[in-house]
């Protein structure tokens, strides 16, 4: 009868086995939250180098246009 009394307060949810499952679920669950927190800056990262990069490319592109017709106007009215 006392067995049976100790088996059970071994499977129950008192027991520190239970209490360590719980925490190795607890700290899973850290390590995926942390794990999608560093995969979301990494994409956003990239996002906003990618952004910076084409926006760069579009001033130089400016840039470059204005000063070929710059160029272009000087040797037009000259001429």
């Amino acid at each position: 009868m006392m067995s049976a009394g100790r088996g059970f307060d071994q499977y129950s949810g008192s027991s520190p086995y239970h209490l360590h499952g719980q925490q190795v679920l607890v700290y899973q669950v850290v390590v995926v939250v942390v794990v999608v927190v560093e995969v979301v800056v990494v994409v956003v990262v990239v996002v906003v180098v990618v952004v910076v990069v084409v926006v760069v490319v579009v001033v130089v592109v400016v840039v470059v246009v204005e000063v070929v017709v710059v160029v272009v106007v000087v040797v037009v009215v000259v001429d």
